[in-house]
């Protein structure tokens, strides 16, 4: 039988962020911020299941986008890095804290 049809997987792990996903979106709190273990990268989640890959600086800990073609735009944010990638803007923690290690 196929018990797992239909069931939806789990949302990704981690500590959720304030997106505004889209030309003209406000920010909510439903983006989730993955940290990949032992490295300075991370991923951004949409809630409709998009996502950006990023290298976080290790100097200065700024966002730097991996994939695609649109550059990373930083914005004013007090406290955090605000920043746009195309359309899409983000605040992240301005210290995320290490990768775990597992």
């Amino acid at each position: 039988m196929l018990a797992g049809c239909g069931a939806q997987s789990p949302g990704p792990q981690g500590q959720t962020i304030a997106c505004a996903i889209g030309k003209g979106a406000d920010f909510a709190d439903v983006c989730t911020l993955e940290r990949v273990a032992g490295s300075p990268q991370i991923i951004l989640h949409h809630p409709d299941g998009g996502f950006r890959r990023l290298m976080i600086d290790p100097a200065n800990g700024a966002p730097d986008a991996l994939d695609g073609a649109d550059p990373v735009v930083l914005e004013q944010g007090s406290g955090v890095w605000q920043f746009a990638i195309g359309s899409d803007r983000y605040r992240l923690p301005r210290e995320p804290g290490p990768a775990p290690t597992s």
